[in-house]
């Protein structure tokens, strides 16, 4: 469904959700000027590589940040974003990093949340995925199967009934076309298992996704409007809204929510090779997500754990290679809710680093 700016403000205010993103909004955009202006000063003594593709030679999949808090940000099945090689004569020429057969992308990610003392909360948190696609009808209209699991262990905080461990098991199957020359097309469905292993209801199993558009405004200017479905005792449904800008090849501002992100290519000294980039980024993050535990006096339960989180990284893409990145964040109003009604539980704000490669 597609909703119009009034009730997308109101869906934000329903929510409690438009003054936090306005502050990660904000941040994002004053730091964002220190990554706009600071690579200025390696410009002097760099080679620069070549343009990235152009977007009309992008596939369809160029549409709208990722509404999963776990999950990186996926524009197209493989793409890196960076210029795309050369193929040999016998070859078609794909898009940016995107691989002939099935077999799109593996990735892992590990992040870690700082303890802190007494109220704090720690969690070291490992996810991998593999990404497949499938011409759906045609290869510009692809269906892309993503399978994962995650583990979250969890320290602290001190007597709080949470389980040392949590776990999801999911499957994405997501849909992604180009309708028209301006329009595009989003959708996906995300069966899952979200659970401490211990209880064995159906809470355990939860059934997400998400339907966006993107419209081209400009040549460089994409408007995202939609809704994700997240099946959560805290939040039902999600708004997906934002400008997508890239007013040249170095910069690119991806203001979407959940995950707004302003990233900045950076040349370092020396020469790389035609299918190597290297970004700097800020991004803000709306995380969390509900499981079904056995609290301490064998009940069963759901709990959900949410926050806000500001993020500073760096990645590098490498077209055919292994993609890699670090990130350094500060975690902020972080809330413990139970459905069976025991009170909220707020841990205080900690820092986070993560780390993720890709094949």
């Amino acid at each position: 469904m597609i909703a119009g700016p009034g009730l997308l403000f109101m869906t934000y205010s329903s929510f409690g959700l438009f003054p936090r993103l306005f502050r990660v909004l904000a941040a994002c955009s004053a730091v964002c000027l220190a990554v706009y202006l600071a690579p200025a000063v390696l410009l002097a003594q760099v080679v620069r590589l070549p343009a990235v593709a152009p977007s009309e030679s992008s596939p369809p999949g160029r549409l709208v940040s990722h509404p999963d808090s776990s999950a990186q940000i996926l524009q197209a099945p493989g793409e890196t974003g960076v210029a795309p090689a050369t193929p040999p004569p016998d070859e078609p020429s794909l898009p940016p990093g995107v691989r002939n057969g099935v077999f799109q992308k593996a990735l892992f990610d590990a992040t870690w949340l700082a303890p802190g003392r007494n109220k704090g909360m720690g969690s070291t948190d490992l996810q991998l995925q593999a990404i497949f696609a499938l011409p759906c009808p045609t290869r510009d209209s692809p269906l892309v199967i993503t399978p994962g699991f995650a583990v979250h262990y969890l320290e602290g905080p001190k007597n709080v009934d949470l389980p040392p461990r949590l776990h999801e098991g999911y499957a994405q199957f997501r849909w992604l076309s180009q309708v028209s020359p301006k329009l595009g097309l989003d959708l996906a469905v995300t069966p899952g298992v979200f659970s401490d292993f211990d209880q064995q209801s159906s809470e355990a199993f939860r059934l997400t996704g998400h339907g966006a558009t993107a419209w081209t405004w400009t040549e460089t200017a994409k408007i995202v409007l939609g809704a994700a479905y997240l099946d959560r005792p805290d939040v039902g449904v999600l708004p997906i809204g934002g400008l997508i800008w890239t007013p040249s090849e170095d910069v690119k501002f991806d203001l979407v929510f959940p995950h707004p992100k302003i990233s900045r290519r950076v040349y370092w000294g020396g020469e790389y090779g035609d299918d190597v980039q290297d970004w700097a980024y800020v991004a803000g993050e709306f995380a969390g997500d509900a499981w079904a535990i056995r609290r301490n006096d064998g009940s069963d339960d759901v709990v959900v754990l949410s926050d806000y989180r500001f993020i500073l990284g760096l990645e590098r893409n490498v077209i055919g290679g292994l993609n890699s990145r670090v990130e350094i964040g500060y975690v902020f109003s972080r809330r413990i809710r139970y459905s069976d009604g025991t009170p909220d539980f707020r841990p205080t704000d900690t820092v986070m680093l993560r780390g993720g490669v890709t094949y």
